[in-house]
């Protein structure tokens, strides 16, 4: 009877105590619940991931009821997981790792939330803020699926020494590309052996040079693969006439002595190549590793009928995925990171063009001359992003392996980009089929 009566006074009293605690950690949690947090994951690294830790303590210090948590995913690894995490739904709030060439794939495959509607509420429009070659890659049917806050260009670096020693105008660089042909046989310098002591010019990149020689891959308004194109071809042809006159065999075993352009024995540096296929990064990095070089830039010269001035545009985007449960935060950190403050300061840290079209006329960039010349480049129409199509990566890969089997291994030029535009044109069947069907 004791033991009885004494577990009848005892629940209540439980009871009574867990009620108390849930209040006091419960409700009276709900009146001191601090910020919401949001997940923030980053394919910066190094220098950059500093810079960008910076810029998100500011923005936790501005916004109390907001905490950003950065996390980076650099390296192959890192996006792999943002492959993974989209297939299962486990995303962060916002991300930074995704490519612009992955963004139609993840936009086809409604992963990712469209930001209209939060752009319009902020009075922002991406193709009066973007450059023109940004601006387009933002967007698919319609609707706009990231931001970004970096741009590069494609540009010519010369050595004027080298221009002076071969009989060549250091202040006239070449402007079509029979002048560029001239000026790399010219630099061009033999051993006794006859192997290289320096090459002038080793042209690569067919995905640019074939927009140079006024091509495309892709057709934005009848959606159709155009690897073969005849102005593709064209540039194709060009690419491997170099393997041709060079003896790309010779070329390869100069090229294994190369030190990388990340050093100071990149062969730009140390006078074994005259001509470097490069981006403005390059000016930070003569800086570093060969201050006194004495050089200058030049546009991509294009051939009769070509484009000029012509670059690409592309690397991280920001997004917010579609399962993100914390969108209007998320909204409001991506907003405050890709507006023009945190883009200038961003982007003048880690040496890269800005996107935004107030940015790049800012005076810290238009008083530097390569940034001056990068910005023009990068507001001009000649300016192309990814392809938006869902096998963009894909394409983009193969692209490069055709290149190789011309330059390299004597494939003819027409009948490779026959070939490849024929893989391609099943890849898309295959995968707007699998689009159409999940």
């Amino acid at each position: 009877m004791f033991i009885l009566t004494s577990r009848i006074f005892y629940y209540p009293l439980v009871i009574c105590y867990l009620f108390l605690l849930l209040f006091l950690t419960g409700c009276g949690h709900a009146k001191t619940r601090g910020p919401v947090e949001i997940v923030y994951w980053t394919g910066w690294s190094g220098h950059e991931y500093q810079v960008q830790t910076r810029l998100v303590d500011q923005f936790n210090r501005k916004n109390p009821n907001i905490h950003v948590r950065l996390l980076s995913q650099f390296g192959n690894s890192g996006y792999q997981k943002v492959r993974i995490a989209f297939a299962g739904g486990a995303t962060p709030d916002v991300m930074s790792t995704v490519w612009a060439d992955e963004l139609a794939s993840y936009a086809m495959r409604d992963v990712l939330t469209p930001l209209d509607d939060y752009m319009k509420s902020c009075g922002r429009d991406v193709n009066r803020d973007y450059t023109p070659g940004v601006a387009k890659m933002l967007q698919l049917n319609g609707h706009v699926w990231g931001l970004t806050v970096t741009t590069n260009t494609n540009f010519i670096a010369y050595n004027r020494t080298i221009f002076r020693e071969s009989s060549l105008s250091p202040s006239k660089p070449p402007a079509t590309i029979q002048e560029l042909d001239t000026a790399a046989k010219a630099c061009t310098k033999y051993t006794p052996s006859g192997g290289f002591e320096r090459y002038g010019f080793r042209p690569g990149g067919l995905n640019l040079w074939a927009y140079v020689f006024g091509g495309q891959w892709y057709d934005d308004r009848t959606r159709k693969i155009t690897a073969n194109d005849p102005h593709n071809v064209a540039a194709l042809n060009w690419l491997a006439s170099y393997s041709v006159n060079y003896d790309v065999k010779k070329m390869e075993a100069f090229q294994s002595t190369f030190g990388s352009s990340e050093t100071a024995n990149g062969p730009f540096f140390v006078g074994k190549m005259a001509l470097w296929s490069t981006g403005e990064w390059s000016e930070e990095f003569i800086r570093r590793y060969a201050p006194g070089l004495d050089w200058r830039w030049f546009a991509l010269p294009a051939p009769p009928g070509g484009r000029k001035n012509c670059t690409l545009a592309g690397g991280s985007v920001f997004v917010i995925p579609a399962a993100c449960k914390h969108k209007p935060e998320a909204w409001k950190f991506l907003n405050w990171i890709s507006s023009p403050g945190a883009v200038k300061d961003f982007c003048l840290a880690i040496h890269n063009v800005p996107p935004l079209i107030s940015v790049g006329n800012d005076p810290e960039f238009q008083k530097d001359p390569l940034f001056r010349f990068a910005v023009k480049i990068a507001n001009g129409k000649n300016s192309f992003g990814p392809p938006p199509t869902p096998i963009w990566p894909t394409y983009a890969r193969e692209i490069s392996r055709t290149e190789e089997s011309v330059t390299l291994g004597n494939a003819d030029p027409r009948s490779a980009l026959d070939n490849l535009q024929k893989r391609m044109e099943r890849e898309q069947s295959r995968t707007m089929a699998d689009l159409s069907v999940h």
